[in-house]
């Protein structure tokens, strides 16, 4: 029995009591740290980052994407339904505000900045006048700065902001010929006012039009995005967010974006013609139902409610409540037309004269205008009619 100790159970008792002391070793070895020495090597585990990380593109496309906020006073109609006045009632306006949500992209170190043109539209029916917009945009780092219109493209859905800003962080557009169907690409901006966000998809497809085309992907985008961008894996721009289509309201794959050369050619056309002409009034579109209302006269055009002292209208003879029908050789009878007529205005050089046909006082009069120096007033109309669609499959406005 002694024997049977002696050779079995002692040495697995002792087996068991080395075996507790190597357990415990790391612990000994913070209070004796001679006994490092007699510890087994640990395994090095290596940190990996995963090798389809996009963060370098987003981090470096992310500073120069902006949050727009535009704010527009307008005049409201009660009582009305699809222009109908009663009778036997006078008609109510009621002043308000039309506020607006939309996304940008910097594409210059001194302050340019592009964007969705329909951001900027008022479509409400009841809607009579709508001012000039008050656009405040907000920067990655917070930073908020007062912007203004300087050139819009409604054919393509861009709209050109100015900031007084230096060395801003800009992008620049990818080439034309690089985008095929398939590219991966991320769509930045501020979607349903929650912050800058970015989501992932590729380019569905390029739906070509003669020379032109716009850019198909199932990145999801929502309303808030518009005028965000949509970039490569490089973190170049490709194209701004414009329309999805959608019959819930919210992203569900199918979005479009104009491409990134189309807004980089309405900077640089900006910057090539220099100043242009300018009138020197403030004033807005009325449609013919306004214009019975409020000025009870079957008219529409542009109303004109203040005129520059000594500026290039108030020479030429131009006054306020003077209703202008015809501006530079193009009848205003929509707010296409309208918005053409300023901007064949502001191409023309200082020193250029420029017919104006308005309506006062029952009676139809052409003054001349011999423009000055500045930039053309960009005037928003009270109608409910968009001027862009860029695609018929289209069903929604970002």
């Amino acid at each position: 029995m002694n024997k049977m100790i002696n050779f079995i159970l002692w040495p697995a008792v002792g087996g068991l009591v080395f075996g507790l002391v190597l357990l415990q070793m790391p612990r000994l070895a913070e209070v004796v740290p001679a006994l490092n020495a007699f510890q087994p090597p640990q395994p090095v585990i290596e940190e990996t980052r995963p090798s389809y990380t996009f963060s370098d593109a987003f981090s470096k496309a992310a500073p120069a994407v902006v949050s727009i906020n535009s704010t527009s006073d307008v005049k409201r109609s009660v009582g009305t339904s699809g222009g109908f006045i009663s009778p036997f009632s006078r008609p109510i306006y009621l002043d308000g505000e039309s506020t607006s949500l939309g996304s940008g992209v910097i594409l210059s170190p001194d302050g340019y900045i592009i964007t969705s043109y329909h951001i900027f539209e008022v479509h409400d029916s009841d809607v009579l006048e709508v001012s000039l917009p008050e656009i405040t945009i907000t920067l990655y780092n917070g930073e908020t700065m007062e912007a203004r219109i300087v050139s819009v493209d409604p054919q393509n859905d861009l709209a050109l902001l100015k900031v007084d800003g230096t060395d801003m962080a800009y992008l620049t557009p990818a080439e034309q010929s690089t985008l095929d169907a398939g590219d991966i690409v991320l769509a930045i901006g501020n979607p349903r006012n929650i912050g800058q966000s970015v989501t992932l998809g590729i380019i569905s497809a390029l739906l070509r039009s003669r020379d032109s085309y716009v850019i198909q992907t199932d990145a999801a985008i929502n309303p808030g995005s518009s005028g965000g961008a949509l970039i490569d894996v490089d973190g170049r721009l490709v194209g701004i967010n414009s329309t999805i289509v959608t019959e819930s309201g919210g992203s569900e794959g199918i979005s479009f974006a104009i491409p990134a050369h189309k807004a980089h050619n309405l900077m640089l056309a900006y910057i090539e013609q220099g100043p242009g002409g300018f009138m020197g009034i403030d004033g807005r579109f009325l449609s013919r139902i306004a214009g019975r209302m409020l000025l009870d006269m079957d008219v529409r055009g542009l109303w004109v409610e203040q005129v520059s002292e000594n500026g290039p209208a108030d020479k030429g003879g131009l006054r306020v409540n003077d209703v202008i029908i015809d501006l530079a050789g193009i009848e205003i009878v929509s707010n296409e037309t309208a918005i053409q007529a300023i901007q064949t205005t502001s191409r023309l050089g200082p020193g250029e004269t420029v017919l104006a046909t308005v309506y006062r006082g029952g009676e139809i009069v052409t003054i001349p205008i011999v423009l000055g120096v500045g930039e053309a007033v960009m005037y928003w109309s009270s109608e409910n009619e968009p001027l862009f669609d860029p695609n018929p499959f289209s069903d929604g406005l970002l």
